[in-house]
This record gives C-alpha cells, structure tokens and sequence, in this order.
C-alpha cells in the first residue's frame, strides 16, 4: 500500500575519484544519519561510486562497475535491506551485454532489489567523452512510497524528459547530480517541479574534483516549485524534508485550472519528429549577414485601464516604434480595461479589432516595424483570443489563436490548435499567449518550428510564471522570449526582454527588477545568430541530443 506520506533525505557530499572504499564508507555514514532522522528514500549524487573526471575512456571503464555484482551497489544494496529504506544513487556502469559505459541512476527497494534502472539521456560535453547516450528511456516505478522516476543532473535541462516521467504519473523525481552552476539547482529544479506539479529530491556534490567546482544545491522542492529544505552551499550535509503526494496530486494552478489537465497533447506532435525531420534542423549551418542579424525588440507595458485610454496605448507604441524598436509586443487583452473578460466584454472587444488593426498598420507601415497585436477575434468556429502580427508594409503576417485557455476563457473562447512561426524581416517570430507559456511544450513546439523569437503578451497571475519559467523558455530553446505583462493582474508588471542565453544570474528579479508602472517599454537589442545556434556548451545541442523516442507520453492523448 503506497504511503502518502514519507520522509526523504538529498546526501550533499564529495565522492573521491576511483575510491571506492571511501566512497562506500562515506555513503554509510550518510545512510545511517539519514535513518536515524527518519528518511525512507535517500538519494546520493552523480557518479557517486566513482567520481565523475576520468582521464580517458579507459580509466572510466576501469573504473566503471556492472549493476548485477559491483562494488558500491552491492554495498547501497546491502545499506537498503539493513535498514528498510529506499536509496538511490548515480553510479559508472559498464554494461557487459552492450558492452557500453553509461552514467546510471540506480534506485534500491526496501529489501535490497533494483527498484528502478535509469540511463542519463542529455550527456555534457566532458560526459560524451566516456559515456553512451541513455537506452532505458524514462522510467517511472510504483513503490510503497509513491510512483518515483529518476533522472540526472543535465537532464533537468530538457523539459521534455521531466515531462515524460509526469506524464507516467510519477510524484516524485530523483535527481541524482552534479551541478556545476547555481541556477542548474535555483532555477531548473525548482521550475520543472512548478510545471509539473511533482516533488523533486535532488543530491549533488559540493567541493573541488580535478577542475570541476561544485557549489552544491541539494534540495527537496515542492510541487509547487517551492524549496523546503535545502543544504548551503560549500558546505556537506543532508536536506531532509517530509514529502505529502497529496500535494502531487493537486495540479491546480490559478482559479480553476489544472496544469496536466489543460494540456493539448494533439498539438504536440512536433516535439516527437526525429531531428532531421524538424526544422530547427540544421539552423545553426546557414550563414547570416551580420550587420542585417540584429533585431531591436521592446516590451511595451501599457494596457488599456480607467485611467488609460486606447489612444494613449497607442500613442506608446508610435513612440517605441519612433525610437527603433522593429517587434513590439502588447499585453494579453491590452485594449481591454480587465485581464479576464466576460463573454459580453469578449463580443464588445471583437467589434473593436478591426479598427485597432487598422491603427497598428498604421504605425508599423510608418517606421517599418512589426506590431504584435493581441486582439479578439471573431470566426465561424467562434471568439478567439489572437494575435495578430502587422508587418511593415502595415499588412497582416499572420495571427497565433491561444492554445491554451483559462478557465474563464473556456467560457466564450475557442482555442487554436497550432503553433505557427513567421518568417518577417526581423527574424523568424512565434507567439505564445498568457497561460500558454505556463506549458513548456508550447514554446517548445515554437522552438523546433525553428523560431528565433517568442512574443509572450501576458496576464501573470502567480510569481513563479515570472520568476521560474521565464528565463527557462528562452535558455531551453535557445529562443529570444520578449514578455509583456499588464499591471493590473494578480502579479503584475515585471515586462522583459530574455536573451536566448539567458542572464548572467539566475535570479531574475536580480538582474531585472519589475517594473509596475503601467507605462513604460523594455527594448533590447537581440543577435539572430545566437538565437539559431542552439548549443547550450560545446557538443551539447538542445535539439539534436533529444531522444524523440522517448516522448511518447508528451503526445498521447
């Protein structure tokens, strides 16, 4: 019978390289402080058998053990069935039937059995030096604990592999680590947790190996993307936390939406084409001019209020066009005095949009800039909340229908069901609409369409779609994101522009404070080039090391 509620424990330590004595005691001691405190899943780091900087190939696989009979899983084994317990641990495995090295995650049960097998799908630069690409896909296994998938450091980079092991239905996520930077732990851990609504339990290293620095960031964070316990940094120790799967249950998220329910699975079909299939393929290989590579965005932040009118919003944009900016974004509903509409208020909207059209063509076609447009748009199929996008010729490039709707949309809209990319003079533009941005799948899509820039006109209502998820869709996709939020939401403000290598902090609130005022325009000046090459490091693409097989959760209906 599955627990609802259990203690578990992320180990903070340092393996020593090719010690396995060491690093079998060091896990014992780790093991029997965590039991005597109650924790009945405990997760070691990465490669904690071994350490993680080999000289070679050769010395990994001298170092590397079989999972059936090897040194340090037969002492996790033992650790497991001694004290009833749950441990989980990345381990160097040599698998003699395929005769490959991988970097594993190993999960023993409570009498010392292989619960769980994994592989490390998304391998570092240095990793591809020794390992194989995974071959176990992305596990997730029914325990008396709960339903429990592992993964591996890197592979929090890729949404859809966490999103893989939620859609099995797993309320927890192993994280077994070796983060090398802090936002690998601050940001990704606690967003893929956020959008998933699982518990994350992840254990990394802290210290020095070879010329790998390890600041730590073992951490158990909650399904709502919260951090309960975590272990400072520089420093080695246990973050222990008692996990509730009710709250994995709960995947609710505003009023009356479901973040896994409101899904659009049938529009995702993109994300499991093989590469060379996609057309982000190949990107990075056509040249560019680069004097005619440099786009001026600009987040307008101004709405439609009491106070504001239509004429002034306007008056804004003519502005930020006057002074170069070439893609400017509104808000959601920004011609609107409220962020969620009733069906009149939507009808009303709807007679307005052919005459606010016509003033942005107006100005587009005067200073040759792009104009995101968010609108209601009336159709035979019904109302749809639309952007359209104004070129600088002042005709239509074309309109993105939101995919996905709030609840109170859901009452009088009708959701679109692509996500297009438009070839304009200022790059290639997809847009994707309020709650849209809250699913990854959605820029992600965009990003394999091959967009080099996502317009993200916004009504935030929680922190986190802020603070959490904004930097990841840009960094994830290698994509410029260009957020324009309204001020009169219940989170309001905070409009920025993200470069597709993010920022040089993690913290977003640190490196772009919000801004409340409804009023003010966020430019920036984005480099095409960097947005279609989409290496996060050498060696590392965010497309092409996708394993697309394993996706098949992400799309099913």
């Amino acid at each position: 019978m599955t627990k609802r509620r259990f203690r578990a424990a992320a180990v903070q330590t340092l393996a020593r390289l090719g010690d396995y004595k060491h690093n079998i005691e060091l896990a014992t001691l780790y093991v029997e402080d965590a039991v005597r405190q109650g924790a009945e899943l405990i997760v070691f780091p990465e490669c904690m058998d071994t350490g993680y900087l080999f000289d070679s190939a050769e010395h990994c696989r001298e170092l590397a053990e079989d999972v059936t009979n090897g040194e340090f899983v037969t002492a996790l084994a033992a650790l497991s069935k001694k004290h009833g317990v749950y441990i989980a641990s990345g381990i160097t495995e040599w698998d003699p039937a395929k005769q490959k090295i991988f970097n594993t995650g190993i999960m023993f049960d409570r009498a010392g059995r292989v619960a769980c097998h994994y592989h490390k799908q998304f391998l570092a630069t240095h990793d591809q030096n020794w390992f194989a690409f995974g071959e176990r896909g992305c596990p997730v296994v029914d325990t008396d604990l709960g339903r429990i998938g592992l993964l591996i450091c890197f592979d929090g980079r890729i949404p859809e592999i966490f999103r893989s092991m939620a859609m099995q239905g797993a309320e927890v996520i192993v994280d077994m680590a070796n983060f090398f930077s802090m936002d690998q732990a601050d940001m990704w851990g606690p967003a893929r947790s956020y959008e998933n609504g699982v518990w994350l339990v992840a254990a990394t290293k802290a210290g020095h190996e070879r010329s790998i620095y390890y600041p730590g960031g073992s951490m158990i964070v909650d399904p709502k993307g919260r951090v309960i316990s975590k272990v400072p940094y520089d420093t080695h120790g246990l973050a222990i936390a008692d996990v509730d799967l009710d709250a994995a249950a709960d995947k609710s998220i505003y009023t009356a939406n479901d973040k896994i329910a409101d899904r659009r699975p049938e529009t995702y079909g993109i994300m499991a084409l093989p590469y060379e299939k996609t057309p982000v393929y190949g990107v990075a290989d056509k040249p560019l001019i680069p004097s005619k590579a440099v786009t001026k965005v600009a987040a307008v932040q101004m709405h439609v209020t009491d106070d504001v009118s239509a004429d002034e919003v306007f008056d804004m944009v003519d502005h930020t066009a006057k002074l170069g900016a070439k893609v400017i974004t509104l808000p959601e509903y920004a011609f609107c005095g409220h962020y969620i509409l009733t069906k009149d208020e939507a009808d009303a909207a709807a007679d307005q949009t052919t005459s606010v059209l016509a003033r942005a063509a107006g100005i587009a076609s005067r200073y040759a800039c792009l104009i995101a447009s968010p609108v209601i748009e009336r159709a035979a199929a019904g109302l749809f909340v639309t952007t359209v996008l104004v070129g600088p010729d002042g005709k239509e490039i074309g309109r993105y229908r939101k995919t996905h709707l709030t609840a109170e949309e859901q009452k009088w809209a009708a959701a679109g069901d692509d996500y297009p990319v438009f070839e304009t003079p200022f790059g290639r533009i997809g847009v994707m609409s309020g709650y849209d941005a809250v699913f990854p799948e959605t820029s992600r899509c965009l990003a394999i369409a091959a967009a080099d820039i996502i317009l993200w006109p916004a009504a935030l209502r929680e922190p986190f779609e802020r603070e959490l998820i904004a930097v990841p869709r840009a960094e994830d996709n290698r994509v410029a994101v260009v957020l324009a939020n309204r001020t009169d939401t219940a989170y309001p403000g905070g409009s920025v522009v993200i470069p597709p290598n993010g920022f040089p902090l993690w913290d977003i609130n640190v490196v772009a404070p919000r801004v409340m005022k409804n009023g003010v325009v966020m430019p920036k000046h984005i480099d095409l080039a960097v947005c279609r090459q989409k290496l996060m490091i050498p060696k590392v693409d965010m497309f092409a090391n996708r394993l697309v097989e394993t996706y098949a959760p992400i799309i099913a209906a």
